[in-house]
């Protein structure tokens, strides 16, 4: 039987020789709160302190109002997985703003759900969005002309 041994090199006391991978960016999949949040964040097109953001939230929300300390948390999260970044403000304030787009956001959160629920392959999805109604006349017109101009491109492209 092979025995284990817990050198100071398994152990991190002494530094591998071997370079260590680069944490790489995960992709941004929001929380449905997240991503309110970070809509009051875009939309503001400037730094926002906790209670501005915390203000706007809770401007005609018909449930209770989110707690000044929630909003707080929703921020430091936000942070950490890198779609706002923050600064000293005033006194103890700090202020945010988005370090990542909508459009990033959108782009992983739709390549995300995509996979999850159609297997990577977003066909069935606009089969199921087209099915069920849920797109109108202008909609649909609107992504025959998206699709139209796709090919046209790939044609004159030569793919």
């Amino acid at each position: 039987m092979d025995s284990f041994v817990l050198t100071p090199k398994l152990l991190g006391v002494i530094p591998s020789a071997e370079p260590r991978m680069v944490k790489s960016r995960r992709p941004t999949v929001l929380t449905n709160l997240e991503l309110a949040v970070m809509h009051v964040v875009w939309r503001a097109g400037q730094p926002l302190t906790v209670r501005e953001v915390a203000d706007t939230l809770n401007e005609g929300r018909e449930r209770e109002a989110l707690a000044y300390t929630t909003v707080q948390t929703m921020l430091k999260i936000l942070r950490e997985k890198g779609a706002v970044k923050s600064e000293a403000g005033e006194g103890r304030a700090h202020l945010f703003c988005a370090a990542i787009s909508e459009n990033e956001v959108r782009t992983t959160m739709v390549g995300d759900f995509v996979n999850r629920l159609f297997g990577g392959t977003a066909s069935p999805l606009l089969h199921h969005l087209i099915d069920q109604g849920a797109m109108s006349r202008e909609e649909l017109e609107s992504l025959r002309d998206l699709i139209d101009r796709q090919l046209t491109d790939e044609k004159e492209d030569g793919r």
